[in-house]
């Protein structure tokens, strides 16, 4: 006899041997147990989750002559005769009979009486890619039905059903099964065949199935075809082409730390280990939305299919990240994942992203800038750029106002004469120190960015800061920044406001002036 595959072999023969879908399992019980079974059902679910096994089972539970608590005896001439060998149990797949004149043909033979069994079944499979006039000709079967016939649909892709087909079958939506289902039916399978895989290479064919029982089985009989009757992770891993937990949370916390060369050499030894790139990006992806999930969530464990173990490990790592960085590096990651497809050369897209992502200074978005504040803030809690921000000079250094430059429309070149400097009076200085010190005990990200100035001057009834860095400057520059700035500044001199500007490679201090409404001393 040939080889028969592990999913086909233990195809459940009963409702009781179908896992992860009791909510549905228990009502089509109680409906054969009570004579209350309907004349069409419309299945939803993902790929390998059991619609087609159960529609199978369904119709012979309703023409079995004895059933057992809703379940097929097994006894009887319907239940031991296989789907495909009884007349009466039509199974057409609709991906490949699409056209209206398959559907009339089928809808013809449905006013005729079964030839043995009580009930006449048509199990339609992939019915989303059934076309609008097939549609059409189901409708009016589908709305006076024959008493001896019964319709079971069964899609991935219910939202393409059209609504008066939907409005006339009682829908049941199948879940995808957990990771421990999954591990616990693929243990008991290759325990019947005499095969061993171990825990770690069971939860690597769990996750990779993504919800699908039909997957996991193909998975784990593939695997054993390459590596005999006893399994290691290792080699599952190898198999499918993933990388290990270990090697992805060191990946990630070369991320978090933003160090791009243990990051790229971590990257080598998995390319080194034949791993596929496409796999990795999406895994890595993967790692890093459950980081994100246990930042924002805390435990939750049942949320993303994982051990108790795994989940600690998830947490402690997220707390040493922020919300915004991990959503910064999964959008960088995602539209490398898009683009890696068009690409000969996908590796060097790969270390280009990562290295993007280890250098949140030099992007220039929104969620860059958050990301370069929180480690500002992080490093500022932990007192590692204390000494930094010290040894800055926060008064002298040519300027170039915001107004300016949204007027010229263009880059200013560096000039080669000598930089000129504003004169900052004693009172000046005072005043301005005053006003740090103060946002540092009340606002310290915004007196760390403050911090990093190229130059602060009064002038007229301004305190001005001038920035290199334009997102910073943005960043500064919203209303509940700024309105917290003008608060502190008030308190030190009620006549006066802080302006924030964009530091220019040249001197313009005439426009400079016109934004401040004053006057400035320069001196050459």
């Amino acid at each position: 006899m040939s080889y028969q595959a592990l999913y086909r072999k233990y195809r459940p023969r009963s409702f009781s041997d179908i896992i992860g879908q009791e909510h549905i399992i228990t009502i089509l019980k109680n409906q054969i147990m009570s004579g209350h079974v309907t004349h069409a059902y419309l299945f939803c679910g993902t790929r390998g989750t059991g619609k087609t096994t159960t529609a199978k089972i369904l119709a012979r539970a309703v023409n079995c002559e004895s059933p057992i608590n809703g379940n097929p005896c097994e006894r009887c001439p319907s239940c031991i005769a296989s789907v495909s060998d009884n007349p009466d149990i039509i199974e057409m797949d609709a991906a490949s009979n699409t056209g209206v004149d398959d559907m009339r043909a089928l809808m013809d033979k449905a006013a005729f009486l079964p030839l043995q069994l009580k009930k006449k079944v048509y199990i339609i499979d992939e019915t989303h890619m059934l076309s609008q006039s097939a549609f059409n000709s189901l409708l009016k079967t589908l709305e006076e039905p024959p008493e001896h016939v019964m319709f079971i649909l069964a899609t991935t892709e219910p939202q393409k059903v059209p609504a008066t087909i939907l409005s006339r079958c009682q829908r049941l939506d199948f879940r995808r099964i957990s990771v421990n289902d999954i591990v616990k039916r693929t243990k008991a399978v290759l325990s019947d065949v005499g095969a061993c895989i171990d825990e770690e290479g069971l939860l690597a064919i769990a996750r990779a199935a993504d919800g699908a029982m039909r997957d996991a089985l193909s998975l784990a009989d593939q695997c054993v075809s390459f590596c005999g009757d006893h399994v290691t992770g290792e080699m599952v891993l190898s198999v499918l082409g993933a990388v290990d937990d270990t090697k992805m949370f060191n990946l990630a916390d070369a991320l978090i730390s933003s160090d791009a060369g243990t990051a790229l050499r971590i990257l080598q030894d998995i390319i080194y280990m034949g791993r596929d790139l496409s796999v990795f990006v999406h895994d890595l992806i993967v790692h890093l939305r459950a980081l994100l999930m246990a930042e924002v969530c805390g435990n939750c464990a049942g949320m993303l299919d994982c051990t108790e173990e795994t989940m600690s490990k998830y947490i402690e790592q997220a707390h040493r990240t922020s919300r915004e960085r991990l959503m910064r590096c999964i959008d960088i990651l995602m539209k490398a994942q898009n683009d890696m497809r068009w690409l000969t050369l996908p590796r060097v897209l790969v270390e280009s992203a990562i290295v993007r992502i280890c250098n949140p200074a030099e992007e220039a978005d929104y969620t860059a800038l958050i990301d370069r504040v929180n480690e500002l803030e992080s490093g500022l809690a932990s007192g590692a750029i204390v000494q930094t921000v010290a040894s800055t000079q926060p008064i002298e250094s040519s300027v170039h106002s915001e107004a300016a430059i949204s007027n010229s429309g263009e880059d200013v070149q560096k000039s080669a004469s000598p930089r000129k400097r504003i004169t900052v009076t004693a009172i000046h200085s005072e005043l301005i120190n005053n006003f740090v010190e103060e946002l540092h005990s009340t606002a310290k990200t915004l007196w760390a960015l403050l911090e990093s100035r190229d130059q602060a001057f009064v002038c007229n009834k301004s305190l001005v800061f001038s920035l290199r860095d334009k997102g910073q400057v943005e960043f500064l520059c919203q209303a509940k920044n700024m309105d917290r700035l003008n608060g502190i500044i008030k308190t030190l001199e009620p006549d006066m406001n802080v302006v924030v500007v964009h530091t220019s490679q040249t001197d313009d201090f005439a426009e400079l002036e016109r934004f401040c409404g004053g006057f400035l001393k320069i001196e050459d």
